[in-house]
């Protein structure tokens, strides 16, 4: 059997979503171009050919913000055994991945390199007060975001993250509520760790947990 389609996963950066994208060899009839949308709108990657023959795979990277281009044979496309993958030219990093549906997954899902491991590739190390604290509640952050739990109490999942040396903000832009998540404390990571949702409010967050209760911050 002959391969005619391939899954992308890649990081969206509006979102900050991981999005699994189809692609079909029959997407291109009658067109050299298909342009990739997130679940939440946001156009992150646009693949061109030339007879289909070879692939240019434009896609906007969530680490460095910019615009990366890989050039990919027809075999590379729809035959690879093993995932290519989308680096950012910048730091080097994966921010994502193109081939099977399954060996894609997998990939994500045995990814070797921690968040801790990018901050410190990076230098953001010795920013923080207490850089393990710091990564253990981004990453639980990120873990609720990737199942969607992290919203405004306004409706929006758009919600925007800025790092501090102790806390991580976030802030919804559509109604300006914002609220801290303390990160530099071990008790911190109890309470981001206890935590199935985050919801955004006027007042701060709702800490949403398994025993039904809430408690703001």
């Amino acid at each position: 059997m002959i391969p005619t389609s391939t899954v992308i996963a890649i990081r969206c950066y509006e979102c900050g979503k991981m999005e699994y994208m189809s692609v079909s060899l029959f997407s291109f009839s009658g067109s050299n171009n298909v342009t990739l949308k997130c679940s939440c709108g946001y156009e992150i990657v646009k693949i061109t050919t030339k007879k289909r023959r070879d692939f240019w795979i434009q896609y906007i990277c969530a680490m460095c913000e910019g615009r990366h281009l890989l050039k990919v044979t027809r075999s590379q496309m729809w035959a690879n055994e093993i995932p290519l993958d989308l680096l950012c030219d910048e730091t080097g990093i994966e921010v994502g991945y193109l081939g099977s549906r399954e060996k894609v997954k997998e990939k994500v899902k045995n990814q070797d390199q921690s968040l801790a491991e990018m901050a410190d590739k990076l230098g953001f190390t010795e920013f923080f007060n207490n850089s393990s604290v710091m990564y253990e509640v981004l990453e639980h952050v990120y873990d609720i975001a990737e199942r969607g739990k992290l919203y405004c109490n306004c409706g929006n999942q758009d919600i925007e993250v800025e790092i501090y040396p102790e806390y991580i903000e976030l802030s919804c832009e559509k109604c300006k509520a914002s609220g801290k998540i303390m990160a530099d404390k071990e008790e911190d990571i109890q309470v981001v760790k206890k935590a199935w949702e985050l919801k955004l409010t006027r007042n701060g967050f709702l800490f949403n947990k398994t025993e039904d209760y809430n408690r703001k911050y």
